[in-house]
């Protein structure tokens, strides 16, 4: 697996080579990386094969190569209930690599902790530094936007995809694959504990399409990423 650098923050100048940023010239120190070395470089959009050069402190890469890589077909939006640091963690990780486009986290009945003021504003810096690290190892090209947390109740009908879906543990929820849906599709994921009734109506008042993950009762990381990998896998053509 090559070695990945976001090239966002990173200059490009005038003769084809990127001023990497420090941040990537840290990361390259430690994975002890030499003049020479070949990575790839992540840009929304494309891929950029990159010839590293050190001077001093600072590192460059010259563009040697550079390839068109749209991530994935559909644009799937994932609605979260937000968890404990940990599992929340690894939600956004697993999204990323799944190939969702926005994630809109859900302060839920349930939801632990709770957030706001500053607190809030310094995990929105964490969870933007997760996905973009999740992105270098996956490949993916642009990291999932990440949207200021709402309550289910303040989500705006007009501004969600047409599809909708939400996975609830309730016996009525129909099975996903027998679902049918286009490229722009909404999934919600409860809470540990699942969305509370009154959150499932307001759900459902939304237009949200009651779904099952099948007969087992999945952690809610791993309850999202079943869900987003199966949206991600048909479009590829490769759901069963």
């Amino acid at each position: 697996m090559p070695l990945r650098l976001r090239l966002e923050a990173s200059l490009r100048e005038p003769d084809g080579r990127w001023r990497l940023a420090a941040e990537e010239g840290h990361h390259l120190m430690v994975r002890r990386c030499a003049s020479g070395d070949r990575v790839e470089g992540l840009l929304p959009g494309y891929r950029v094969e990159l010839r590293l050069e050190r001077r001093g402190d600072v590192w460059y890469g010259w563009e040697e190569s550079r390839r068109s890589d749209r991530g994935s077909p559909v644009r799937l939006t994932l609605l979260a209930g937000v968890l404990k640091e940990d599992a929340w963690d690894a939600l956004l990780r697993m999204a990323t690599e799944v190939g969702v486009s926005r994630v809109i986290p859900l302060l839920c009945v349930r939801s632990v902790p709770r957030l706001g003021g500053e607190r809030l504003s310094a995990r929105r810096e964490r969870w933007r530094r997760i996905v973009g690290e999740a992105t270098k190892q996956c490949g993916a090209p642009e990291p999932p936007e990440i949207a200021p947390p709402r309550s289910v109740e303040e989500l705006e009908e007009g501004a969600l995809p047409p599809d909708r879906f939400a996975a609830f543990l309730s016996g009525d929820a129909r099975p996903l694959p027998g679902e049918v849906f286009g490229d722009e599709v909404a999934l919600a994921i409860g809470p540990e504990g699942d969305f509370s009734p009154e959150e499932g109506e307001a759900l459902c008042r939304r237009a949200f399409r009651p779904i099952s993950l099948g007969g087992r009762v999945l952690r809610a990381p791993t309850a999202a990423a079943v869900g987003c990998a199966w949206f991600t896998v048909f479009h590829e053509g490769g759901a069963p």
